[in-house]
């Protein structure tokens, strides 16, 4: 419904034929791509690795970052836990695409990928789709605590990460048909009289 074409015009991968795409008030076109991928860590729908080892994948796009940037990026994602129970650590082969990890790990893989280098803005198309109960869990807690200092724009179907945002936009058909607070769009979005409340985890 133009949810993943939103996020591309947001990344200026796509220009806009209406309107512009403003970045803290400037239109983004006056940047460069080097910039705005500087600024922007993107988590695609597709989890898309290379053949090499975890740290391979995490430095593609950030070759100087340091091992101190790595693992913070990684205990971020919640990826740094499973990954010190590897023999080999982050110098383990993950094999073709990825092939090695489970779907969680790929996932978690991605997002510490995007963490790297603390962009201000996050963009996560489906983050916690391949991710279980208790992963999308860490993820939500995660995104609280990351959204105090970042902007996250997250396209989701989950109700569980829906409700951590502070607004909530319906797209179909390529527009917007609905906006406004969790609390008030989610009932609606899941024809249920049930508040928020219900989805979110308590602790």
């Amino acid at each position: 419904s133009g949810k993943t074409t939103l996020v591309k015009l947001i990344q200026g991968l796509y220009r806009p034929t209406q309107g512009r795409v403003l970045l803290d008030g400037a239109d983004i076109n006056q940047f460069t791509r080097q910039e705005l991928a500087d600024w922007m860590g993107y988590v695609p729908q597709e989890t898309f690795l290379f053949t090499g080892t975890i740290r391979d994948n995490l430095v593609k796009g950030h070759a100087n970052a340091t091992d101190d940037e790595l693992v913070e990026a990684a205990k971020i994602s919640g990826l740094h836990d499973l990954v010190i129970d590897f023999p080999d650590g982050y110098a383990t082969d993950i094999g073709e695409a990825g092939a090695r990890l489970s779907g969680g790990m790929r996932q978690r893989l991605s997002i510490a990928r995007a963490m790297l280098g603390d962009p201000p803005v996050l963009l996560l198309d489906e983050p916690s789709s391949n991710l279980d109960r208790e992963g999308e869990i860490e993820l939500m807690e995660t995104l609280e605590k990351l959204a105090q200092d970042h902007t996250i724009i997250v396209i989701s179907h989950s109700p569980g990460v829906l409700s951590k945002c502070k607004q909530v936009l319906v797209m179909q058909k390529g527009r917007i048909v609905r906006s406004g607070r969790p609390l008030d769009v989610l009932p609606h979005l899941l024809g249920t009289n049930a508040t928020p409340q219900v989805y979110q985890h308590q602790a």
